[in-house]
């Protein structure tokens, strides 16, 4: 297993881009708006044989470490139609810059 992180979603982006990654990775501010927190990262987990099995955000609040993953490839056929759908999350994002979520 190797392990990853990145301090920005470009970094994230261009990382999953070379792995074929082909979900939705989102911003952090999609995951965290609602957390006070002191660090923000993203944080992959390949396989041996380079398959994204992973992918979370990472918060930093009061010492506790909070992951809210975004990929789990064992839950891939339960997430495939919403979390991992790139138009049906890019709409929903866009939807929130317009009505001021973000």
């Amino acid at each position: 297993m190797k392990k990853y992180t990145f301090d920005t979603r470009e970094e994230v982006v261009n990382f999953l881009d070379k792995h074929n990654f082909k979900y939705y990775i989102p911003r952090v501010e999609e995951y965290m708006s609602n957390i006070k927190d002191e660090l923000k990262y993203y944080y992959v987990e390949l396989s041996d044989s380079d398959e994204v099995e992973c992918c979370s955000i990472i918060s930093i609040t009061r010492g506790m470490e909070i992951k809210e993953d975004f990929f789990d490839i064992n839950k891939v056929d339960e997430f495939k139609d919403t979390a991992y759908n790139k138009e049906y999350r890019e709409k929903k994002y866009k939807k929130g810059i317009e009505e001021g979520y973000f």
